[in-house]
């Protein structure tokens, strides 16, 4: 069963602005990074869903991400936190390094919750042929009460930011609607661990961004 044009199962991804970078610029940014990679880019998430992932992958062939914007302001600590990570390394959830392609940038608030400098971070390997700001008009939105947990079947929680998600039966009036910004497939290895950051001044990284220099490359031998 397929609900107006959306996939039986999918990984679901809330974007917002984040490690002190707009939305537009985070899309412009993965964009290019697309662009250099043959259509394959990281999208950083905050948590670890490999288990749903690889249930997906067993289910399907081309497994899809949907990505939707937040519908709340981003907080403080994600728009314009102290200090930003960019992580250099990362292995697939078969535990193996994976050579993460040149060009990709993946970045992250610098410190977890309590303050202390964070030393692992996800991301999903996406690929799409076509500008992620190009999506079609659409009127498809996902509403949030249809889908729950792959793998359990519970209801999502309106904290979760990434999930691995299917159809449930709704009751009452569903909750509310999310837009779908922009969809992508899902590739090999799907999703990976990142590690070995380099902590680096929010300023500093913007900078970086602005002239079009690759902060992953400028980067890259830092300690």
């Amino acid at each position: 069963m397929k609900h107006r044009g959306l996939p039986e199962r999918f990984c679901w991804t809330k974007f917002g602005a984040e490690a002190g970078e707009s939305i537009d610029k985070i899309l412009a940014r993965k964009d290019r990074e697309r662009v250099r990679n043959g259509g394959v880019f990281l999208w950083g998430i905050g948590n670890s869903v490999a288990p749903g992932i690889r249930a997906l992958v067993r289910h399907e062939s081309e497994p899809a991400v949907i990505f939707s914007p937040m519908r709340a302001k981003a907080k403080a600590i994600d728009f314009a936190p102290a200090r930003v990570a960019v992580w250099r390394r990362a292995r697939g959830i078969d535990g193996r390094e994976w050579d993460m392609p040149r060009g990709s940038t993946v970045t992250s608030r610098g410190d977890n919750s309590g303050g202390i400098a964070k030393r692992s971070h996800y991301a999903l390997v996406c690929r799409s042929d076509t500008p992620l700001t190009d999506s079609p008009a659409t009127d498809v939105q996902l509403r949030f009460g249809s889908i729950c947990n792959l793998l359990s079947g519970s209801p999502l929680g309106y904290s979760q930011v990434t999930s691995v998600v299917g159809y449930r039966e709704c009751h009452g009036d569903g909750g509310p609607l999310y837009a779908i910004g922009f969809r992508a497939q899902l590739v090999y290895p799907y999703l990976v661990e990142l590690f070995d950051p380099v902590i680096t001044d929010e300023g500093a990284l913007l900078a970086l961004n602005l002239t079009g220099i690759d902060p992953s490359t400028t980067l890259r031998g830092a300690k």
